[in-house]
């Protein structure tokens, strides 16, 4: 693939998510999760505490944008537009997969911009295949590192997206790799974090175990529920036949609650759920099943082609129903969230225990 062909894809992918239907159709399973009420609450609702600590910075909300693009001319101003929402209501944000970057000179500050408009949270992102088809090491993740000032970096796991793009790279083998990246990164150039990232058909319980194994320091579930990889690739290509093999799996993955509940049987460290949060309500649910933090990125995307003031919109209104839920469930804090009762076919539960 020639480096027009990575700048162009970024655009279509863009232009797709905005104006087509991308979304799972069989959900999240969190509609199946049913949370606790309090009928005294003995919380105030002025007074609740939604912060955390995530990767060494505090958020105001346990919200970040997951990655959602760069590489191209309108992703700079999606990824400003981001950036000066993520700053002002002092959340974090996740950039889209930066190979275009590393591939190709000048493309870097579509997704440098970000440092122009906030100081943080800010996470790098790049994909587990190509450090063995492209021989990418510690090096290349210092690069990425350096184009955005990272604070964490994720690197995305895509086997469905790869299989059905026609430029799809479909080696997976020698992800063993990734742990000697890992530690070799951390030797020479800091302890940063390293987030095992999917993107949209989620991880397993086995996965937790192999991803904690490489020495990752976070999972990013990315379950099923939101964006489907295979109807983005369903509308962007033309050819017929990789449109009836992207049709075959537009459904297929491990929804975003299920994820979650398997992935946390294995994996102690943080957990971040992507993939199909649309409410404060979803939010609430994810952390009490056991995540630490909630990822969002087709509902910003949306909104960040028009402008900040409509992420900021959008980041106001999840944060006001993350309270209110707090407040319904008698959680004072987030702490207290995370271990909030929930009901899950028909059965009483706390993660916790």
């Amino acid at each position: 693939m020639n480096n027009y062909d990575i700048e162009y894809r970024k655009l279509e992918h863009l232009i797709v998510c905005e104006h087509c239907n991308v979304e799972y159709k069989k959900g999240t399973l969190l509609n199946n999760v049913e949370l606790v009420h309090n009928g005294v609450s003995k919380s105030s609702l002025d007074d609740l505490d939604t912060s955390i600590e995530l990767f060494g910075k505090k958020l105001d909300a346990p919200i970040i944008v997951a990655g959602i693009t760069g590489g191209h001319a309108v992703a700079k101003e999606v990824n400003k537009n981001i950036a000066i929402a993520v700053e002002e209501m002092n959340l974090g944000m996740g950039l889209g997969s930066q190979r275009a970057a590393i591939a190709k000179k000048g493309l870097e500050d579509t997704y440098s911009v970000v440092r122009d408009y906030t100081s943080s949270l800010v996470i790098g992102n790049l994909g587990a295949v190509n450090f063995t088809k492209d021989n990418w090491n510690y090096e290349t993740v210092k690069k990425a590192v350096d184009i955005i000032d990272a604070d964490a970096m994720a690197i995305h796991f895509n086997p469905l997206q790869e299989a059905i793009q026609p430029e799809g790279d479909t080696d997976f083998r020698n992800l063993d790799y990734l742990s000697d990246v890992i530690k070799d990164y951390k030797k020479y150039f800091g302890n940063m974090p390293f987030i095992a990232k999917q993107v949209g058909e989620g991880f397993c319980q086995k996965d937790g175990l192999y991803l904690n194994k490489l020495g990752f320091d976070a999972i990013d579930v990315g379950g099923s529920g939101g964006t489907s990889w295979s109807a983005v690739e369903y509308y962007r290509v033309k050819d017929y036949e990789h449109k009836k093999l992207s049709e075959k799996y537009l459904e297929w993955g491990i929804p975003t609650a299920a994820s979650i509940l398997d992935v946390r049987k294995s994996f102690s460290k943080p957990l971040i759920a992507t993939g199909g949060i649309r409410s404060g309500i979803d939010i609430a649910k994810s952390l009490a099943l056991g995540a630490n933090c909630c990822g969002i990125a087709l509902p910003v995307l949306k909104a960040a082609m028009k402008s900040p003031e409509e992420v900021i919109k959008l980041f106001e209104s999840l944060i006001k129903e993350l309270k209110i839920t707090m407040f319904l469930t008698g959680c004072n804090n987030i702490n207290e969230l995370n271990s909030a009762r929930y009901i899950i076919n028909g059965e009483l539960k706390n993660w916790i225990n």
